[in-house]
C-alpha cells in the first residue's frame, strides 16, 4: 500500500481489502443488499436480515457491482447474478468489479476488459488498471499511467507516475514528485504543486459519496483544495481523509476529529483513529477498540471491535481478533446488534 496515503485513507483501503464484502451495486439501485460471508472455507451471500440467500460454494467472492459479483472457483474467476447463477463462467486469472458496464480481467500477466456478457472488448495489454469513471479508465503500461476510453483507445497517452480516476471532469495526476489536476483532454488545469492529492478513488469505487474540497499533502501537513487548486482549508493537519456526508476526519495534536467543508471543527479531536461517514455513522477508536459515532461525535455503538468497515444498506462488517491472531467476523446493524456471526471463517 502506498505509504504516501494518509492514515485515514490507508485504514479505509485496508478495510476494503480485509473485509469479505463491502457493498453491492445494481442497475436498479445503489446497492444490491447482498453481503458476502465465509463458512468452512467457502463463500456465499446473506441478505440484510442475515439470511443466507446464496449458499457458500465459492473459493473467493467479491462485491455486487452493477448487478454482478465476481467469484472464484478453483483458480479462475467469473461473475454471478443475485440468484447465484453464473452469467460469466470462471475463466480469468484475476479480475475487478464492473464499472460503467465494463470489468477488468487478467489473462496470464496482462489486463483487458469484458462487457456484461463476458465478451472481451479490450484485449489484455495493460500492467495495471483502475476503474472506469466518467467514461475513462486509468491504465498502466510499463512504468507510466495514461487513460483509455471504453473502446480501449488512448485519450491521454501514458506519461504520469501516479494517477487518480476522473471526478467532476478532473483527475489528479503526478509527474515526478508533485501532483496537480488535468481535464479529460489531458490539459493541465492545476499545475503540479502538491506532494499528493487524495481524490477518494477507492472510496468512490465502493459507492461512497466523496465531496469537494479534496485533501492534499504539502510537506508534512494536510489541507483541502477546490477544483481550481485553491486552498479552502490551509495545510495544518497531521492527517486528513476525504469529505463524505459533509465531514472529513483530521488529526490534530495526536487525536482525530472532524471538520466540515469550511474547515470548522464540528467534532473535536478525541479519537485514536477515525474513518469516514457512511449512512450517518463513522467508525472511530478509543482505548484500542473501534465503535461507531454519529455526527455529534457521540458513540452510538460503543468501541468493542478490533476492525470495522463502514455501513452499507444498514449493515457493517466488524472483526474481533482472538487468540493466535485468529479473527471472528460478523455483520452488525445500526443498533450494534449482530445479524450474522461473529464467527471464524475457517
Amino acid at each position: 500500500m502506498n505509504k504516501n496515503l494518509p492514515i485515514v485513507l490507508r485504514a479505509a483501503i485496508a478495510a476494503l481489502a480485509i473485509v469479505v464484502f463491502l457493498e453491492g451495486c445494481s442497475s436498479g439501485s445503489k446497492h444490491s443488499g447482498l453481503f458476502a460471508i465465509q463458512q468452512k472455507g467457502k463463500y456465499g451471500y446473506i441478505d440484510r436480515k442475515g439470511q443466507v440467500v446464496i449458499s457458500p460454494q465459492f473459493d473467493g467472492a467479491g462485491a455486487f457491482y452493477e448487478g454482478l459479483a465476481d467469484v472464484r472457483v478453483g483458480g479462475k474467476w467469473g461473475y454471478i447474478n443475485s440468484k447465484g447463477e453464473f452469467v460469466i463462467n470462471p475463466q480469468f486469472d484475476g479480475n475487478l468489479s464492473f464499472s460503467n458496464g465494463l470489468a477488468a480481467v487478467r489473462v496470464s500477466d496482462k489486463l483487458g476488459f469484458i462487457d456484461r456478457t463476458g465478451k472481451l472488448l479490450i484485449n489484455p495489454q495493460f500492467d495495471q488498471v483502475q476503474f472506469f469513471a466518467e467514461g475513462l479508465c486509468a491504465v498502466k503500461v510499463g512504468e507510466k499511467w495514461g487513460y483509455i476510453d471504453s473502446t480501449g483507445k488512448y485519450v491521454i497517452n501514458p506519461q504520469f507516475d501516479a494517477v487518480g480516476s476522473f471526478f467532476d471532469g478532473l483527475a489528479a495526476v503526478k509527474s515526478g514528485d508533485k501532483s496537480g489536476f488535468m481535464d479529460k483532454t489531458g490539459k493541465t488545469v492545476v499545475a503540479p504543486q502538491f506532494d499528493w492529492i487524495f481524490d477518494g478513488s477507492y472510496l468512490r469505487l465502493a459507492g461512497l459519496s466523496i465531496e469537494w474540497p479534496l485533501p492534499v499533502k504539502v510537506g508534512d501537513k494536510y489541507g483541502f483544495v477546490d477544483k481550481a487548486g485553491k486552498y479552502v482549508i490551509n495545510p495544518q493537519y497531521d492527517d486528513a481523509g476525504n469529505l463524505s456526508e459533509g465531514l472529513a476526519a483530521v488529526k490534530k495534536d495526536g487525536k482525530y476529529g472532524f471538520v466540515d467543508k469550511t474547515g470548522s471543527m464540528v467534532i473535536s479531536p478525541q479519537f485514536e483513529s477515525a474513518s469516514f461517514f457512511s449512512e450517518g455513522l463513522a467508525s472511530a477508536s478509543t482505548g484500542g477498540k473501534t465503535g461507531f459515532i454519529d455526527k455529534t461525535g457521540k458513540y452510538v455503538i460503543n468501541p468493542q471491535f478490533d476492525s470495522a468497515s463502514f455501513f452499507v444498506d444498514g449493515l457493517a462488517q466488524v472483526g474481533i481478533k482472538g487468540k493466535d491472531d485468529k479473527w471472528a467476523w460478523g455483520y452488525i446493524d445500526k443498533s450494534g446488534k449482530y445479524v450474522f456471526g461473529p464467527a471464524n471463517p475457517d
